[in-house]
């Protein structure tokens, strides 16, 4: 990515965890850090684990989620090819992570937007191991994104159609190569991952629609507003 355009990559805090966020200015620039916590703020609270139906699925707490004030925008989304029914996750740790992202993209002096994962080791756990098909990707390899954007952009999931999350399997299929025999058909299969990941990330772009990590959208992914 151009370093014009501001792009900043930060692993979360959490020990051992493989979530991180992106501060981009594509993602909208001149946000106001007061009026994107007003927009937090509206995320549902709780410290228990709670379900989430996904989708068009109806019940008391549903994904995704769209909250904005004053042109500041959060979204929490489910990102993957085949979504699931229901997706569990504390509504707390939702709302804190949309702080993080709000604290370190639109504070620290940068006003520019961008977003962060949760739960991201399940897909990351799902593409390292080479005996698994990829052409089928579980619902339990979905994860969860929380995003603060611009009112005026309109960006479609990042989970779903960020380069980088193509470049971050890339890297792990990469990194899962390590120790294993250089003509072993495990190591065969994570150097075609990698390339086709990467591949994919070079057609990808921040804020489109059209290419996804996995390849074209699927139907369950495109009826599901992705």
């Amino acid at each position: 990515m151009s370093g014009n355009l501001s792009v900043l990559t930060l692993p979360l805090d959490a020990p051992n965890s493989l979530d991180f966020e992106i501060c981009d200015r594509r993602y909208g620039t001149s946000l106001d850090i007061p009026r994107c916590d007003v927009a937090v703020s509206r995320l549902g609270f709780g410290s228990s684990s709670t379900t989430y139906y996904v989708g068009r699925q109806q019940g008391p707490h549903t994904l995704p989620q769209t909250l904005h004030y004053g042109g500041c925008v959060i979204a929490v989304e489910i990102a993957g090819p085949h979504l699931p029914v229901t997706y569990t996750a504390v509504p707390d740790a939702i709302q804190s992570l949309a702080s993080h992202v709000v604290n370190e993209c639109v504070g620290r002096a940068r006003r520019v937007g961008g977003f962060a994962t949760m739960d991201i080791a399940r897909l990351i756990d799902f593409v390292v191991d080479s005996s698994v098909d990829l052409d089928e990707y579980p619902p339990s390899s979905t994860f969860l994104t929380v995003s603060v954007t611009s009112k005026d952009l309109n960006i479609l999931s990042p989970g779903n159609y960020d380069p980088i999350i193509a470049d971050t399997l890339a890297g792990a299929a990469r990194d899962a190569m390590a120790g294993l025999p250089a003509s072993g058909g495990a190591r065969r299969t994570l150097v075609q991952r990698a390339v086709s990941f990467r591949s994919r990330a070079m057609r990808m772009s921040v804020g489109g629609h059209r290419h996804t990590w996995w390849g074209i959208p699927t139907r369950s992914s495109r009826r599901r507003g992705r």
